[in-house]
């Protein structure tokens, strides 16, 4: 397998690419419609990603014949779970100070969708538009880390199993006879040339 570059290591590129997504989305949310779709920088940042994710994974599989998923997943609950946590704890806070008694149960039904990393599907059934005018839940933010951590969860997995599946595919020079080059089949004798 190819040595892929390490996971840590800078990568300008990818660096540039970020900015111009954090600009695009910035500039979307402040109302500047020059350039339109900034939304799209979202998009860019999956993307980004899911390279990220599966270059670190396929460095592993290549360094250590084998993904690691405690080390994986651990390394994104430290990087990800004490801030994701904190605002989520903070707004609990400020929706008990500020949000209407009659509103706060809603507000703890979106902590509980978000704190499991799932708002996501609470905004789908509720039919939630992301685009609407007024917020309709205090966490709406969370909706591409939901997406994306769900991602983290199930992509190692998926992965893995295609490199299991890979390696129990026959070997090169043995091909099943459906696999095989037509010079290579077997002749049909017909009594002919």
């Amino acid at each position: 397998m190819k040595t892929m570059p390490s996971a840590s290591s800078f990568r300008p590129d990818i660096q540039g690419l970020r900015a111009i997504a954090v600009l695009l989305v910035v500039l979307y949310h402040s109302g500047v419609t020059i350039l339109g779709g900034g939304y799209v920088g979202v998009d860019v940042f999956f993307v980004i990603s899911g390279f990220l994710i599966t270059s670190h994974l396929l460095g592993s599989l290549d360094r250590d014949g084998r993904i690691r998923f405690g080390q994986f997943y651990a390394k994104r609950a430290r990087r990800i779970l004490p801030a994701s946590f904190a605002v989520l704890a903070l707004t609990i806070i400020a929706s008990i100070i500020w949000v209407n008694p009659l509103q706060q149960t809603q507000v703890f039904e979106g902590a509980i969708w978000t704190a499991l990393y799932v708002p996501n599907y609470l905004f789908a059934a509720q039919g939630t538009d992301y685009l609407a005018e007024t917020i309709p839940s205090l966490f709406q933010h969370y909706w591409s880390l939901g997406i994306e951590e769900q991602f983290y969860l199930l992509w190692p997995a998926l992965l893995a199993a295609s490199f299991v599946a890979l390696r129990r595919q026959p070997k090169r020079g043995k091909l099943p006879r459906a696999g095989r080059k037509r010079e290579e089949r077997p002749r049909l004798r017909t009594g002919g040339k």
